[in-house]
């Protein structure tokens, strides 16, 4: 994608970058491996053969900065000694082995509970599980090659902490608010089916989070055929906590009866900062976008030799798509310096929704279908990009701030949203 060399680059075993830091949000350290030929130094039409280089951001979050107020908890984070919350996240980069080639264009994929799918639905492969979309190891892999062939450079990085690294997921680390030195408590509903989303065989469920004590007096367990169906409580015999963070159906051995719809209320503990998610992805893009080198002189892999990013896109598909709305509508595409992140965003088949992801005791991965999930948080106000009156409520509001930092929008949808 850049448009001078970075030879360099390839031949460094490790990469360590060093910003400084300053108010607001920072990436503070990226650590990446030796840039790797993709796919055995294929060439990709314009855009030539292509490196892989995969790391490690660790970023830091400003809690009192006006651009991180939105983060819910995050006033309520572990600091470190300079008063910031750490985080770190997954990066994966595909871009030109010769930056003359490539197109300028940094082209983010937000990954969909830890998946790339980009391969699959925009290069058209049919080679696809889980472990080869997230890092493919042969041109057949990648299907028609179509960003590539272009001269894209394509960039990944975590957002959900709760999202599965097996098979080469994506994810990230996020601290765990807590309530003046305490353990935050509350008492959560959490709905499980097997058999739909998941495995069918199952006898045993991990929970989201942690539950503060196993005592039964102090859960419910209830199930039921439909979402529309009554709840019928099952027995205290007839279920236990394993762990503190599983369930298991008694007698032991016992499975959970595929489709239908479980629901557990108990007293959980330690939510993580989610809301952190939305900022690691505007501070992993703002970084490989513009800055160059740390004040000891480290490069960015990106930008090194002269070399320039003129776009950055956005691409997000379902939950993805939802994501981008969400960090839309919270003001992230404003970086800590004033600078615009994306210049284009691109949402397909989110339909209005948007992710429960910046709430205490937050579920990213729930989605809502006809007899799951109906009542976590997916659809509020405001739900276009335009400002629009609530006619309920009365607000006054919409996903772009309609400023110089909104980016263009573009949205598809299908007859299922």
């Amino acid at each position: 994608m850049l448009k001078h060399g970075l030879a360099a680059a390839a031949a460094v075993a490790a990469v360590t970058l060093l910003v400084t830091t300053h108010a607001g949000a920072v990436i503070n350290e990226i650590r990446f491996s030796a840039a790797e030929p993709f796919v055995g130094g294929h060439q990709f039409g314009e855009g030539g053969a292509y490196l892989r280089i995969r790391g490690i951001a660790r970023g830091e979050l400003d809690p009192s900065a006006p651009e991180n107020k939105v983060i819910v908890n995050l006033d309520k984070a572990p600091r470190n000694a300079r008063g910031l919350v750490e985080y770190e996240t997954d990066v994966y980069i595909l871009r030109p082995a010769d930056t003359h080639k490539g197109n300028g264009v940094l082209f983010y994929e937000v990954n969909n509970r830890g998946r790339k799918f980009l391969f699959s639905w925009i290069h058209d492969s049919s080679r696809i599980t889980q472990a080869v979309a997230n890092d493919p190891k042969t041109v057949e892999d990648i299907g028609n090659g179509f960003a590539l062939q272009r001269g894209y450079t394509l960039v990944w990085s975590g957002w959900d902490a709760d999202a599965p690294r097996t098979g080469g997921g994506l994810a990230a680390k996020f601290p765990v608010a807590t309530e003046n030195g305490q353990s935050i408590v509350k008492r959560i509903r959490e709905e499980i089916q097997v058999g739909t989303r998941g495995p069918a065989d199952v006898d045993r469920v991990r929970l989201s989070y942690p539950a503060a004590s196993k005592d039964k007096s102090k859960a419910r367990l209830t199930v039921r055929a439909r979402e529309s169906d009554p709840r019928v409580e099952l027995p205290p015999d007839q279920w236990e906590f394993a762990d503190v963070q599983s369930i298991r159906l008694r007698p032991e051995g016992a499975k959970f009866a595929p489709i239908k719809i479980y629901d557990l209320w108990y007293e959980a503990m330690q939510p993580k900062v989610l809301g952190i998610g939305y900022a690691a992805t505007r501070d992993v893009v703002s970084f490989l976008r513009h800055e160059r080198a740390d004040a000891s002189g480290n490069a960015n892999p990106l930008l090194a030799d002269g070399a320039s990013v003129r776009h950055a896109i956005a691409f997000g598909i379902s939950q993805s798509g939802r994501y981008l709305r969400h960090y839309l509508e919270l003001g992230m595409n404003k970086d800590e310096r004033g600078r615009k992140v994306f210049d284009g965003v691109f949402a397909h088949i989110s339909g209005i929704g948007k992710v429960f992801a910046n709430q205490a005791f937050a579920m990213p991965g729930r989605t809502a279908t006809q007899h799951e999930d109906r009542y976590y948080p997916e659809n509020w106000f405001p739900f276009a990009h335009a400002a629009m009156r609530d006619p309920i409520t009365g607000q006054t509001a919409g996903l772009l701030a309609g400023d110089l930092f909104d980016p263009k929008v573009i949205e598809t949808n299908t007859s299922t949203e």
